[in-house]
């Protein structure tokens, strides 16, 4: 678990305790924090210029928190000033040759890591990382520390959700991720609790000898027959006993029973479990989703990211009558890779429905945006609602597009790419029971496109299929 502090600054003047608190931390690990230092002082210093217009007011707000991680040093400094364009300086490469002496882009020559983040009504988040050099110690896995209990498979029950698991729940959540879990309303009890009865999630629980051990929920999408399987936490000291796999067949059973059309799973591309979990209950993988996964999530003590991470998107269809799909020229090899592992050879009516051309969605709690479209938009109205959404500063955009509905599909995928989208796979029944092709543009210097783990040989070859399509779209994190 990482060492934290955090500072509250509401008076110019006490700026200078960052550099102290800095310096303290440095005098106690024995690591050299100078070019944070140097890169905090640039950051502070344009950050107030910006924000504040009068520099000799002494009244600002800025929240600063140090996080210490065994080789690894993070800064994150919100600010509550006036709004800002920080767009021009996402292009910049993390790892750029050019020396800038000043502003935000000589940040980038000092530290690692260096994003901003738009926080709405919370005002902005500029987050700092720094590896530490001469740095020997490995990451503690504390889950070699876990007394593990003696279990007897005949003695755990699994269940339906019941009111009293929301607490228990809450502190598997706890024990997994401590305070970094990217669902922050698992942390209530009480959310929980409503979410189920409100029919908004519905939580399977595995018991033993009435200690709840094990959850695992399905999560219906609004406005289709689509449930997402999520949410699988197991307590640490139960874990290895196939636990997970009993709740996922449960999970199946209910989907079936309740007709949905198919379920899916968002596997984290951090590790091969999760992946090799969806394979074994049938489901086949139709996209990889980059930049999904939050960098400041940390499971289980030992595993920490530095960057946002991706998933893998799997499904499992219960209704093989699809409907037909206009195949774009583009990604016609993927295409027929991906539909032909499900064995779709039915085709069924389209169904009639009030369409609006082009929505956009916002998600504040994980800083991603989405356009979805449903019908043909021509370039300029593209281009205005990708600026739109560019303005919000999301650490990714992806464009969803209708599959069945759109004949000039091609040209559409072209304008996309044109403006730095690239593949990212299928989602099918993702809105009205109908399928799209989702394209994602990386508008963060935070994303990760090179340590995600593939399993099987299909996962493989579409990371490297993104890979090629990124590198033609010129678009790159």
């Amino acid at each position: 678990m990482s060492d934290t502090l955090s500072l509250s600054l509401y008076n110019r003047e006490d700026i200078t305790l960052i550099y102290t608190a800095l310096t303290q931390w440095q005098t106690r690990s024995g690591h050299d924090f100078s070019k944070m230092r140097l890169a905090l002082q640039e950051l502070l210093e344009n950050t107030l210029q910006h924000a504040y217009d009068d520099t000799s007011a002494t009244e600002i707000a800025v929240h600063v928190t140090f996080s210490l991680q065994e080789c690894q040093l993070k800064v994150t400094l919100q600010e509550f000033g006036k709004p800002f364009d920080f767009t021009p300086y996402l292009s910049e490469p993390i790892n750029a040759t050019a020396d800038h002496a000043k502003g935000f882009y000589h940040i980038y020559d000092l530290v690692d890591t260096f994003y901003f983040t738009t926080l709405g009504k919370k005002g902005k988040r500029f987050t700092l990382i720094l590896s530490l050099e001469n740095c020997t110690s490995e990451p503690q896995d504390r889950s070699n520390t876990v007394h593990k209990v003696p279990v007897n498979v005949e003695d755990m029950v699994l269940r339906d959700f019941e009111e009293h698991d929301a607490e228990a729940i809450s502190q598997l959540i706890y024990k997994n991720y401590d305070y970094t879990y990217y669902k922050p309303y698992f942390y209530n009890p009480l959310a929980v609790k409503e979410a189920n009865l409100k029919k908004k999630l519905f939580s399977f629980i595995a018991s033993y000898h009435q200690q709840t051990i094990g959850h695992f929920a399905l999560v219906p999408r609004a406005n289709t027959n689509l449930a997402e399987v999520a949410i699988a936490v197991v307590a640490p000291e139960f874990k290895g006993v196939g636990i997970m796999n009993h709740l996922f067949v449960k999970l199946i059973a209910y989907a079936q029973e309740h007709h949905y059309r198919a379920i899916f799973g968002e596997a984290i591309m951090l590790h091969p479990y999760s992946q090799k979990a969806n394979l074994k209950k049938g489901m086949f993988e139709s996209a990889l989703v980059l930049g999904l996964v939050p960098s400041d999530i940390e499971i289980e003590h030992n595993l920490k990211l530095n960057h946002r991470s991706g998933v893998l998107v799997g499904y499992l269809l219960f209704n093989k009558i699809r409907i037909a799909v206009n195949v774009p020229s583009k990604y016609k090899h993927m295409f027929t890779k991906t539909y032909t592992q499900f064995d779709l050879t039915t085709t069924a009516p389209l169904a009639t429905r009030t369409i609006t051309p082009i929505q956009t969605h916002i998600d504040r709690e994980l800083n991603l945006s989405t356009l979805q479209i449903d019908a043909f938009v021509d370039e300029s109205e593209l281009h205005k609602q990708v600026e739109t959404l560019m303005l919000e500063q999301t650490d990714m955009i992806y464009a969803d597009i209708n599959l069945h509905r759109i004949s000039g599909i091609d040209s559409l995928i072209a304008t996309l790419n044109n403006m730095g989208f690239f593949y990212s796979g299928i989602m099918f029944d993702f809105y009205h029971d109908e399928d799209y092709l989702r394209l994602q543009k990386v508008c963060s210097t935070n994303i990760d496109t090179q340590e995600l783990v593939t399993y099987s040989p299909f996962a493989s070859e579409l990371l490297d299929f993104i890979r090629e399509d990124q590198e033609k779209t010129g678009s790159s994190s």
